[in-house]
C-alpha cells in the first residue's frame, strides 16, 4: 500500500513537471501574447514555517507576519499583484498568464470580485463574501510557481467587453480585461 501510493506521488510530481515545462516551452514561444503576471514576495522559510514545507519556494523577502499585518493595515499585500491590473485586448488576441512568484495562484474570471477559497485571508483582506466561481473547485485552474498557462483569448473565450479575473487565494490580486473590437465602429 504504501509503495504504491509512493510510486503514485513520484508519476504525480513528474507527471505535473512535464504538463508545466510542455505548457512554458510551448506558451512561451508564442508572441504577442498579452501577459499577465502573478507577482508575490513571499519569504520562504515564514511562509513554510506556518503553511508547510513548500508552501512558497520563492526567494521572496515578507515574511508571512508581515504579510498578515500589511493586509490587516490596508486590506492589500501590495506585492501579491496581477501586473497589469487592467489591459485592453482586441479580439484574436490570446492572453498568457505566468506566475512569476513563489506560491501557488488562480486567474480565475469572476462576474463581481469577491473572496477567495482561503477564509482567513478573504476576513483580513476585507472580502469576506466568496466569489462564487472561488468555490467551484472544479473550475478552479492552480498555477504553480514558475508556471505558465494559455490563458483566454478575445472574441472566442472572452466576449466584447469588460472581464474580471481574481486570484482565488489572495482575493485583492485582480485584473480587469477590456475587450475591444476595432472592427465593429463599421456596424
Amino acid at each position: 500500500m504504501n509503495r504504491n501510493f509512493a510510486i503514485q506521488t513520484v508519476v504525480l510530481v513528474v507527471l505535473a513537471a512535464l504538463t508545466t515545462l510542455g505548457l512554458t516551452t510551448r506558451a512561451g514561444a508564442v508572441q504577442g501574447d498579452k501577459k499577465i503576471r502573478l507577482l508575490d514576495d513571499c519569504d520562504p522559510v515564514t511562509f513554510n514555517a506556518v503553511l508547510g514545507d513548500g508552501a512558497c519556494v520563492g526567494d521572496g523577502h515578507t515574511t508571512f507576519d508581515e504579510f498578515i499585518a500589511e493586509l490587516a493595515a490596508t486590506q492589500d499585500a501590495h506585492k501579491w499583484r496581477n501586473q497589469p491590473s487592467q489591459m485592453l485586448v482586441n479580439v484574436g488576441r490570446p492572453t498568457f498568464i505566468e506566475n512569476r512568484g513563489g506560491e501557488a495562484h488562480t486567474f480565475t474570471e469572476v462576474a463581481e470580485f469577491g473572496g477567495g477559497f482561503v477564509n482567513e485571508l478573504n476576513g483580513i483582506s476585507g472580502n469576506p463574501v466568496p466569489a462564487p466561481e472561488c468555490l467551484n473547485f472544479a473550475g478552479i485552474v492552480i498555477i504553480p510557481p514558475g508556471g505558465t498557462e494559455e490563458g483566454p483569448t478575445a472574441g472566442s473565450d472572452l466576449s466584447v467587453g469588460t472581464h474580471k479575473f481574481q486570484c482565488c487565494i489572495h482575493p485583492w490580486m485582480r485584473t480587469v480585461v477590456e475587450v475591444h473590437d476595432p472592427g465593429s465602429h463599421h456596424h
